[in-house]
């Protein structure tokens, strides 16, 4: 009997201690997956702690409500950037004549369109604050930002933003996006995020950038924007190593420096070109996902990867008094079902408490056995 109590004390005592197992975030699970070669998840060569994808058709796919997405990369914060799968609609980035000035200190002195796009309460300089004024090239003239933003941002921050469903809402964060003038021959990748990421909007919808189209490439021959325009084999089969190409010349939200209304956009062709703000050109909104966004599938388009709330954010349903429900699974905000670890903090103390009983009836029959003998 003896034994028996010593052999029941040790094991719950040492399952009690064990460590209750956390959910893992999204980032973190995907991290596993690095390739160095073919399609698939990149450590970002030129941002620290920045993963991305690469590829002609790499397993990136993720449903936000009804809609499919691709995740383009993962940020150092945990928080995931992700673009539609395919353009909404055909719009201008900037409507024509809709912030135009005559003066020129200004910035909007073009009637085809603006390309700034924020404002001038709404553009950020490298240290966040608000900036009045943007050069209309690299390291340019400054010059004076309009008061409106471009027409495709009001567009995606209202319109789109308002249509997404509350359970996709609930997922996106607001984040500081570059949108800083980049130069058509820059041969140095890092010098085109440079350029980018001088200027920044802080929002919640917008596109991707010009450098987000070079990196998703795996042809080893496209590594900056100048090469995406001048060298064939960027643009030529373009989707067969880069997933993000698209048939119908989806705008990017970089601006073309050395002239006023021209923005960068990934041609039907394949290249990266740009064209006159107000032109009709595709849409593809991209957002920015919580940190703490957990998902399940594979990755596929067969089985895209399915997304809900983080386990620290859910919703607790009433709890059933009278039938003691002990099921292990939870109903988070959008309808999705997580599994949650079945070893909680308090099961951990009822362990524990079971582990001191055991150790103070093994105390008791010892002393017992001990005072039997004595006598």
């Amino acid at each position: 009997m003896k034994k028996l109590f010593l052999t029941l004390t040790i094991f719950i005592l040492s399952i009690s201690f064990y460590p209750v197992k956390a959910m893992e975030k999204t980032a973190d699970i995907l991290k596993k997956n690095v390739v160095t070669s073919g399609d698939g998840l990149y450590v970002d060569s030129t941002i620290d702690g920045r993963y991305i994808y690469r590829g002609g058709n790499p397993n990136n796919y993720i449903r936000l409500g009804d809609d499919l997405y691709r995740i383009i990369s993962l940020e150092k914060d945990g928080t995931i950037k992700v673009i539609k799968q395919d353009s909404i609609r055909m719009l201008p980035w900037d409507e024509a004549g809709a912030r135009y000035s005559t003066n020129s200190d200004d910035f909007c002195t073009s009637a085809s369109g603006c390309k700034s796009w924020g404002s001038n309460t709404t553009t950020l300089d490298t240290n966040g604050n608000n900036v009045i004024q943007m050069p209309l090239e690299v390291n340019g003239t400054l010059k004076n930002l309009p008061e409106k933003e471009a027409s495709l941002n009001t567009y995606l921050n209202n319109d789109f933003y308002n249509g997404l469903s509350d359970d996709v809402k609930s997922l996106v964060v607001e984040r500081t996006w570059n949108v800083g003038p980049t130069a058509y021959n820059q041969t140095n990748l890092s010098e085109s995020i440079k350029e980018e990421s001088a200027y920044k909007w802080k929002g919640k919808v917008a596109l991707m950038n010009a450098t987000d189209y070079v990196k998703s490439s795996t042809n080893s021959e496209c590594k900056s924007v100048y090469a995406y325009q001048k060298n064939s084999s960027c643009y030529n089969n373009s989707k067969t190593h880069n997933y993000l190409y698209s048939n119908n010349d989806p705008w990017t939200v970089s601006p073309y420096a050395f002239r006023a209304d021209i923005v960068f956009n990934a041609r039907s062709g394949g290249d990266l070109r740009h064209d006159l703000a107000y032109y009709a050109c595709g849409v593809r909104p991209a957002l920015y996902l919580s940190a703490k966004t957990t998902l399940s599938g594979e990755g596929s388009e067969a089985d895209p990867y399915k997304v809900s709330k983080y386990i620290e954010e859910v919703k607790e349903e009433p709890k059933d008094e009278e039938n003691n429900n002990t099921n292990n699974e939870v109903k988070v905000d959008n309808g999705q079902i997580v599994e949650v670890p079945s070893t909680s903090a308090f099961g951990s103390i009822i362990i524990v408490g079971l582990g001191i009983a055991c150790v103070t009836g093994s105390a008791v029959i010892m002393g017992k056995t001990t005072r039997r003998r004595e006598k």
